[in-house]
């Protein structure tokens, strides 16, 4: 007797530790969905993830031997996904971070595509990558989920409106199938490939549309795209930003250049930022036409450059002393500095000035003028006469290319010296012979540094002309350690080698959206 009452217990404490219920699955919110929801290839890769248990048994092995045939064909590779709920998150959004996350598709064809219904939402959502987007564009996927997929999901019957789904994609993409491979091809298979290929090319070139049996193509009597579907927006507005970047890089460099001489006045760069807003906020509201937006992007400153250049132009007008020759010159040439882009990028409005700046520049320096002490004309002496009356240090500044000194000459032998400084020169004025001789700066390394402590040294600028010298005591930074190089380089390489080990596991592994695809409410 004990040992009946032995048996008896163990046998009903199998049977209640069988009936106990497995662990629940995670409630899928808008913060896990990305985790919770499982990626169908860690499903023995399978292409149906139904976490919430929505479809039969029978109808997710069936999907999954369908979607495998099409995949090892090579010409889609189809996830479906159902669940209750992804929360707030709009499952637009929701199916373009899935796609993303798990690369789907091949990722030299981005075959991939994504199916997504949320129940709770009564919303379904396809995602297409790159290479599906000429064979299914979105007008075609909303056409499938209006005709095959919303009313038995209306119905509650998902079972019908996944299989019918699916079988439409694979329907609308059998038809631009390839070839078969070579071991499998017939000599039907190719008689029909070059026939159908023939007409093709003698349909375009007679300029005729190709008829297609396909249904999707057209559109059915009475049936409302208005209510679900929006029409893909045109590229205007990622145009209207690049060309908007271009307009500001314009904008900043005209200011930084024709703004150098007003001191204290910096707040004119909100000139071009202002403006530039003002342009673009219309223009991505389809506010304003393409054509509208592209000519005040280019009229404006065209305008600005003629208002700039024609200031330039009054005050080159003014008379000049000769002896303030030197100074008109140098402003001119501050002003005009680093604008000479622009008579390339507005030849016909500036097609005059330039010409015209160019001829004042030489005009200021050759043209001849009475000399200043008994009104006789002056002639201006060549680069070898004019040695004799220039200075050591004049002589220095010339030789160092910092100043070039025009000597003018009057038939009384009354000389008068003009001093043009060279706007691209680096050399200083020296502070013990006031000449613009003092070089730039070489480093003179005392310490060199090493890979545990810094080093310094001297930066020494030379007078050419006196010789005298200006020392700078500089800091020099440590010397990278070649056992972190190595380690970072080792660690880069690792994680790369890591990446495509596990990219090769599976066919879809390196698929991107494209961004298009369609979505249906029910």
């Amino acid at each position: 007797m004990p040992r009946y009452y032995l048996f008896f217990w163990l046998v009903w404490a199998s049977w209640l530790s069988g009936c106990q219920s497995p662990e629940p699955a995670p409630r899928i919110t808008a913060a896990n969905y990305l985790t919770a929801i499982p990626d169908p290839k860690t499903l023995g890769e399978a292409y149906v993830s139904d976490p919430d248990g929505v479809l039969r048994p029978g109808t997710a092995t069936s999907l999954n031997a369908r979607l495998d045939s099409l995949d090892r064909s090579g010409r889609a590779h189809i996830d479906v996904v159902l669940v209750r709920s992804i929360g707030e998150v709009v499952p637009k959004t929701a199916a373009t971070a899935l796609f993303n996350k798990w690369k789907i598709g091949r990722k030299d064809t981005n075959n991939g595509l994504l199916m997504l219904l949320v129940l709770d939402q009564r919303r379904v959502e396809f995602e297409t990558g790159y290479g599906l987007e000429a064979d299914l564009p979105d007008i075609i996927c909303y056409r499938i989920q209006q005709r095959h997929m919303v009313e038995p999901a209306r119905a509650g019957d998902y079972n019908r409106a996944v299989q019918q789904g699916v079988a439409a994609i694979i329907g609308r993409l059998r038809p631009a199938a390839v070839l078969p491979k070579p071991e499998l091809r017939t000599a039907d298979d190719s008689a029909k490939f070059y026939v159908d290929s023939l007409k093709r090319v003698v349909m375009a070139q007679s300029g005729l549309a190709e008829e297609s049996d396909d249904p999707l193509e057209t559109a059915l009597p009475g049936e409302d795209l208005a209510q679900n579907y929006a029409p893909p927006k045109s590229d205007f507005p990622i145009g209207t930003l690049v060309v908007a970047l271009l307009a500001l890089v314009l904008y900043l460099v005209l200011w930084y250049r024709t703004t150098q001489g007003l001191r204290g006045r910096g707040w004119l760069v909100l000139l071009p930022l202002g403006l530039l807003a003002g342009l673009v906020v219309p223009a991505l509201q389809d506010n304003l036409s393409t054509l509208g937006f592209l000519a005040l992007i280019y009229g404006l400153p065209l305008l600005y450059l003629h208002g700039y250049f024609g200031w330039q132009y009054r005050r080159a007008q003014r008379p000049v002393a000769p002896a303030a020759r030197p100074d008109a010159y140098g402003q001119l040439q501050a002003a005009h500095r680093g604008l000479g882009f622009t008579a390339y990028l507005f030849p016909v409005g500036l097609a005059l000035y330039w010409p015209w700046y160019r001829r004042h520049l030489t005009a200021l320096r050759d043209t001849p003028f009475a000399c200043p002490e008994c009104g006789q004309p002056m002639q201006k002496l060549g680069s070898t006469a004019e040695k004799s009356h220039l200075a050591p240090g004049q002589q220095a500044e010339e030789k160092f290319h910092s100043i070039d000194y025009d000597v003018w000459e009057c038939a009384n032998g009354h000389h008068l010296p003009l001093a043009y400084a060279n706007p691209d020169s680096e050399a200083r004025i020296c502070p013990a012979c006031q000449h613009r001789t003092l070089g730039p700066g070489r480093l003179r390394v005392e310490q060199r540094a090493t890979t545990t402590a810094e080093g310094w040294g001297w930066r020494v600028s030379t007078c050419r002309f006196c010789k005298h010298e200006e020392k700078t005591k500089e800091v020099i930074s440590r010397l990278p350690s070649p056992a972190s190089s190595s380690s970072s380089g080792g660690s880069s390489s690792w994680g790369s080698s890591s990446g495509s080990s596990s990219s090769s596991r599976s066919s879809s592994s390196g698929g991107s959206s494209g961004g298009g695809g369609a979505g249906s409410s029910w």
